[in-house]
């Protein structure tokens, strides 16, 4: 496996087109990773995945508010009995750090916040169950106006209540929350939002 990596970054970095293929559908042509994708491809969403059965804590206290080291000393406490974070969102004021743990480590997520943390920066601790991460993934989304909108309203049109978000700097990823039972009918609005069939 690490050889095939250093395989892949070392074809990346060369710039040699790369086409990756389903070795079950060995008929589909698969996708062709260039340096310089054509046109079409700039102007889509590429891909939509999911990742469920997770945990959302939302993790408030006013004394973090411009506390350095708050979210380092949240996230060495998670490191410390092995959690892993796959998704976080803080808001502006500070008071609040919102993260996404597998649904598995939830509760020793925040035993170890509770035992570590609580009435020290930490005030309150509020729970979600059964929650799945969605994401977008594409370069046409860079700079274009209007991709946010149509997600949510895709979603909105489902009746399904974004609970979460997040979105790197690049514009080239989007992603938020959902809950569990709500997951595949938000990945299908999605799918014909951006008539992702007719891309691939």
């Amino acid at each position: 496996m690490l050889r095939q990596l250093k395989w892949h970054f070392l074809v990346l970095s060369k710039k040699v087109p790369m086409r990756i293929k389903n070795t079950f559908n060995t008929k589909n042509p698969g996708t062709m990773v260039t340096a310089s994708p054509d046109e079409a491809t700039k102007k889509t969403v590429k891909c939509v995945s999911a990742i469920r059965h997770n945990g959302l804590i939302d993790i408030r206290g006013g004394s973090m508010v411009g506390a350095p080291g708050t979210a380092a000393k949240i996230f060495a406490t998670l490191a410390k009995v092995g959690v892993n974070i796959m998704m976080i969102s803080q808001n502006p004021s500070e008071s609040s750090i919102s993260v996404i743990v597998k649904q598995s480590d939830l509760n020793k997520a925040v035993n170890a916040l509770e035992i570590e943390l609580l009435g020290k920066i930490i005030k309150k601790l509020e729970i979600t169950t059964d929650v799945a991460i969605v994401a977008l993934i594409g370069s046409g989304m860079r700079g274009t106006v209007g991709v946010a909108s149509r997600v949510f309203g895709a979603v909105a049109k489902k009746s399904v209540n974004v609970v979460m978000i997040a979105q790197g700097s690049s514009e080239l990823n989007l992603a938020f929350v959902v809950k569990d039972s709500d997951c595949k009918y938000v990945v299908q609005a999605l799918h014909d939002e951006f008539e992702l069939a007719k891309i691939n």
